[in-house]
């Protein structure tokens, strides 16, 4: 009999990452992975605990966060030793193409007679390509509420049946003819699918080994969990695939589905009961419930009495009242908005409706509140964005600063990398917003994120910059900023000096793979050069970006479980 009912496998974005020269780390500067994107989606978590609370077993495999962790692990091990009645494989976002289809392929060849299944928004949209060129896979499940679909196809794996008559599957039939049910609404409520976090824990129990079923490989450093409180979206910034008429055209989603009040605080306390670390609520609280909506989840969690540090994200900026009542959450609370540009006409055409007046007074009051951080995230590769308003965003963030302070504000900036979203309207149509899509196809971007340097995977150019220009203005930003910040005391002179460093070298790989491919010693050259640099940005960007006591230090679980957890803790080298 097989332990696991579906094995879900998260792989780096690239599967053979550790072996090739790879420099990508400004992709991920704004995300809690690293540049191989190991964090694994939201969707893990609710797949496993709805079967989890049907009597099935699924387990969690982060292949990513094993071989960030440990340079010796081989994922093939894993993939040979788990024994699944099916096995998921995630692509989600396109930026797995390459080594979710390798890890589906891997899977395959060692389980030839188990079901192979891919799902997540890019599986969705591309899941005609995949069935007809990648035969290892199986079935795709359709959709952004996948549960019942794949317990059904658990159910039908279990029973050795075809997949027909299951709403929101793709699959290739028992003749190898392509087959599709379509899916079914999605839901307005997401309360079915809350999440019980205590399903980690005992994941990690069972395979005795947390590198592999941790969130991302920065988790056991800087811990951070989250509670999705919405799907879905209002707005249509033009180069997102969860956008408004993107998540119509792939998902069929004309409006936002939210989880209520209540369940957004049982998920936040069910975390804080088995740990102190960091809570981020996903989406912004006012998406579908409006201001008056939002202050009833802030009532909720007040209620709860939380003592975790708690993070927030708005959309536009949001009112003094909304702001008062998540400060009297505690002491420890986050909040982050993300203008993309300090150019109120660039910030309008990606889809951000609100000018710079608005996002200062929010700057000024957040500082006489005092929340422990407000940040501000910006981008490079954005529609009537030149390199000179790209690399101005130091500037901005400056006279922010001298104007409100710098103490409990941060910034982050990092290029739109490395795909405009298919799915989104510049992806959809391109022309209206000043945008060249190089690549539609799944092939070549999976093709692409083979490239050695993230420039070259770049699938867009706009009418104001090519891709050499949005790689020099996203360098070019990212040093201004981190200068801005050393010279007012927001990073020290250590952290400044490996972001010059690493933007020194970004530069000069760029530079010389534009005259054609390495030589095999300037290879092992640039991969010696990057290695320890990457990690350690990468490390200290985490950091900065997440605040968060060590795992080792936040567990709260009862102490023969804190005993075993805090051994497995133990074991791994830190990254």
């Amino acid at each position: 009999m097989p332990k696991y009912d579906l094995a879900l496998f998260h792989a780096p974005s690239v599967y053979d990452f550790r072996s090739r020269p790879m420099f990508k780390c400004l992709t991920s500067e704004v995300v809690p992975s690293f540049q191989v994107f190991d964090m694994y989606p939201y969707g893990f978590l609710t797949l496993s605990t709805w079967l989890s609370r049907r009597g099935r077993r699924a387990g969690i495999f982060n292949l990513a966060s094993k071989m960030i962790i440990d340079p010796d692990y081989d994922p093939m091990r894993t993939i040979r030793s788990i024994d699944s009645l099916a096995y998921g494989v995630d692509l989600h976002w396109l930026v797995h193409a390459q080594g979710a289809l390798e890890v589906a392929r891997l899977i395959k060849s060692e389980h030839p007679n188990s079901l192979v299944l891919l799902g997540g928004i890019s599986a969705t949209y591309f899941w005609r390509e995949i069935l007809e060129g990648h035969p290892y896979v199986d079935a795709v499940a359709l959709g952004d509420t996948t549960e019942e679909t794949v317990e059904q196809i658990v159910e039908r794996a279990d029973r050795g049946r075809g997949l027909d008559g299951i709403p929101g599957v793709a699959w290739r039939d028992a003749d190898g003819r392509i087959r599709l049910q379509p899916p079914r609404d999605p839901p307005e409520s997401l309360d079915p699918y809350e999440v019980d976090h205590g399903i980690l824990v005992r994941m990690t129990l069972r395979e005795r080994d947390l590198a592999l079923v941790a969130p991302c490989a920065s988790f056991i450093s800087t811990p951070i969990a989250a509670v999705l409180t919405v799907k879905g979206c209002t707005y249509n910034c033009v180069t997102c695939g969860g956008s408004r008429s993107a998540q119509e055209r792939i998902f069929s989603r004309r409006g936002v589905a939210l989880k209520s009040p209540e369940a957004i605080a049982r998920e936040a306390e069910s975390i804080s009961s088995m740990s102190k670390m960091t809570i981020f609520f996903i989406g912004d609280l006012r998406l579908g419930r409006g201001e008056e909506g939002a202050l009833e989840v802030v009532e909720t969690l007040k209620r709860a009495d939380l003592d975790n540090p708690l993070m927030f994200e708005f959309f536009y900026p949001a009112s003094r009242r909304l702001l008062e009542a998540l400060r009297s959450l505690g002491d420890d609370v986050y909040i982050q908005i993300s203008p993309e540009s300090q150019d109120e006409s660039v910030r309008r055409a990606f889809g951000r409706i609100y000018g710079n007046e608005e996002l200062e007074k929010m700057v000024r009051i957040s500082g006489e509140l005092g929340f422990r951080r407000l940040d501000l995230y910006f981008m490079t590769g954005l529609p009537r964005q030149t390199p000179d308003v790209a690399a101005g965003v130091a500037d901005f963030v400056d006279r922010l600063i001298e104007l409100h302070g710098g103490g409990r504000m941060d910034a982050f900036t990092a290029p739109l990398a490395p795909f405009v979203d298919p799915g989104s309207p510049a992806f959809e149509h391109p022309g209206p917003y000043g945008y060249e899509i190089l690549f539609r196809d799944l092939e070549s971007h999976r093709r692409a994120l083979e490239e050695p340097h993230w420039g070259f995977t770049l699938n867009y150019r706009t009418v104001w910059m090519d891709r050499p220009d949005i790689v020099e203005a996203s360098l070019n930003a990212s040093l201004n900023l981190a200068r801005v910040k050393r010279d007012r005391g927001m990073i020290g002179e250590d952290l400044y000096e490996i972001i010059r460093e690493r933007v020194a070298l970004d530069r000069e790989i760029f530079s010389r793979l534009q005259r054609g491919p390495l030589t095999p010693e300037e290879e092992s050259e640039f991969l010696e050069r990057a290695r320890e640099l990457v990690t350690n940005k990468e490390v200290a960007i985490n950091r900065e970006l997440y605040p968060s006591t060590p795992l080792s230090e936040s567990l709260r679980l009862p102490p023969p479980l804190n005993l075993l957890v805090s051994k497995m803790i133990g074991r791994i080298k830190p990254t």
